[in-house]
């Protein structure tokens, strides 16, 4: 029995596997991605009204899948030295930030709602917590999490970049257009509007120049805009190949 739960931790874990992803998480990040996508689909009124039975004993069917995950995690907590051991370490796991995000996307799935319950459908959708528990995701933000941090300089320089264009060219419409679109574009706060849709190239188009001088202004804004959203990207693109290299250098000195 011990040599079985050594294994299922180092399932759990990934332990001893490197890069590669043990069948165990395989498994469990197919069943949460079979979950969100029925638990997206069942928002549809039509869908519900004909396959929701069908949905519904989907839904249990993932729920006992959850349990069974949970159950295992439980098991092989007081194998973790962040948890302790025995009863301590069982109960310390059950307070995991992780353990309630397990707990959160499991209940969702023996509620059993139904037409005249319809907000709690939106219950069900907190089971894309659960996606949190891949390692890939914890890798990704670990990632993400480094690029912030070491290009926190180059990207407070890229947002001061970003504000003096989105004032300036706010400024320029102003006096461009207020006189000829006073209800759109007759404030700076109300152009602050028009350049940050142009500037993120969204383009609502509830208020657009008409004046040819105000043209000129929204043309430059939307070209000086590529590169208010292209430089904050490329900074966070190196911050994440630079994350990336450290990662490998290391596994390579590990092995």
């Amino acid at each position: 029995m011990n040599e079985f739960r050594k294994k299922l931790f180092d399932q759990i874990t990934n332990n001893n596997l490197g890069t590669k992803i043990s069948l165990f998480n395989k498994v469990c990040g197919v069943t949460i991605g079979v979950s969100i996508f029925f638990a997206v689909l069942v928002t549809e009124n039509q869908i519900d009204y004909k396959f929701g039975d069908q949905i519904d004993f989907i839904d249990w069917i993932i729920g006992g899948l959850f349990c069974i995950e949970y159950l295992c995690r439980l098991w092989v907590a007081p194998l973790q030295e962040q948890y302790g051991k025995g009863l301590k370490g069982i109960v310390r796991y059950v307070f995991s930030p992780m353990a309630i995000i397990d707990i959160i996307a499991i209940i969702p799935s023996f509620i059993g709602v139904r037409a005249e319950l319809k907000i709690l459908r939106v219950i069900r959708l907190l089971r894309i917590l659960k996606v949190g528990r891949s390692e890939k995701f914890k890798e990704s933000i670990f990632h993400f999490n480094y690029a912030l941090r070491s290009k926190s300089q180059e990207l407070q320089i890229s947002t001061v970049y970003t504000l003096l264009l989105l004032l300036i060219s706010s400024t320029f419409m102003y006096l461009a257009e207020s006189s000829i679109q006073p209800e759109l574009l007759g404030s700076i706060p109300r152009c602050l509007w028009w350049s940050v849709t142009t500037v993120s190239a969204v383009g609502y188009g509830d208020s657009i120049p008409v004046t040819a001088l105000g043209k000129i202004i929204a043309s430059v804004t939307s070209l000086m805009g590529i590169g208010a959203i292209a430089i904050p990207a490329g900074i966070l693109a190196a911050g994440f190949s630079e994350s990336i290299g450290i990662q490998r250098k290391s596994m390579e000195r590990a092995d």
